[in-house]
């Protein structure tokens, strides 16, 4: 019952692609914790999640660069520390090496099957099949590009890490060595995004008044997202407010 349960979470994870328009449920905060729950350790889940996201926090997918997979790590990192009785650090040491397999596993899919696939799916748009197209491309797409990674996570966690330590023996030592380095820069890249996007006129006096607010006055976090909430409804309402008055004069303009 527990694989079945672990390969629904995983299509829950991969579904953040293809379904979810990019909800973050992919995230280790959120797959870390199904897992606990599906394991009957929700608590465990979400603090070895809340480690986790600490270690993902920056890891985005930057442009064409594909960053190492978070849902396989999550998975297989708290399955395997929740039945020994582990922690982060063994979550960690048991989810990246599978996160590798998985990321060098769609890479190969991305770079050698996508390209024949997508000629097939422009021949049947070509022949005017429209329906056959639609469903070829979607479901087919999706289980082409995410259905071997949801198989090889529910592998792992079948037969252990050794399983994926096995593979990991048979990938050339450069390209480990390249998702190794690509994985370390990665989360700088994502760190300067965000500090990208805060450096603007717009955004960046929120940034000094939540800054003020913690060093300060001390208050925590919780009270922050509640000061920018109430911050973001002012705007919102403002901004609505200002538009309907100037739909309004418009009109008055027109009538005249």
């Amino acid at each position: 019952m527990d694989i079945f349960l672990i390969f629904l979470v995983s299509i829950f994870g991969y579904a953040e692609y293809f379904l979810f328009g990019r909800g973050q449920t992919y995230r280790p905060i959120v797959m870390c914790a199904a897992t606990g729950l599906v394991l009957g350790s929700l608590s465990e889940g979400i603090i070895i999640g809340a480690q986790m996201e600490l270690a993902f926090i920056g890891v985005q997918e930057i442009g064409l660069s594909t960053p190492q997979d978070m849902v396989s790590a999550s998975i297989i990192g708290t399955g395997i520390a929740i039945q020994t009785g582990g922690n982060f650090s063994t979550a960690i040491t048991f989810g990246l090496p599978i996160s590798m397999v998985v990321l060098f596993v769609q890479n190969l899919v991305y770079v050698l099957i996508s390209p024949l696939f997508i000629k097939k799916c422009e021949e049947i748009a070509a022949s005017g099949k429209t329906r056959l197209f639609s469903n070829l491309s979607f479901w087919g797409g999706t289980l082409l590009h995410f259905g071997p990674s949801m198989v090889l996570v529910t592998l792992t966690f079948v037969l252990g890490n050794q399983f994926a330590n096995t593979i990991i023996s048979a990938i050339p030592e450069f390209v480990q060595d390249g998702l190794v380095v690509a994985s370390q820069i990665l989360p700088a890249f994502g760190f300067a995004m965000l500090l990208e996007m805060l450096m603007k006129k717009e955004v960046i006096p929120f940034f000094f008044v939540g800054f003020l607010l913690v060093s300060y006055l001390e208050i925590p976090i919780i009270g922050i997202a509640f000061f920018g909430a109430a911050i973001v409804m002012i705007m919102y309402f403002r901004d609505e407010k200002k538009a309907t008055s100037t739909e309004g004069a418009v009109t008055d303009d027109d009538d005249f």
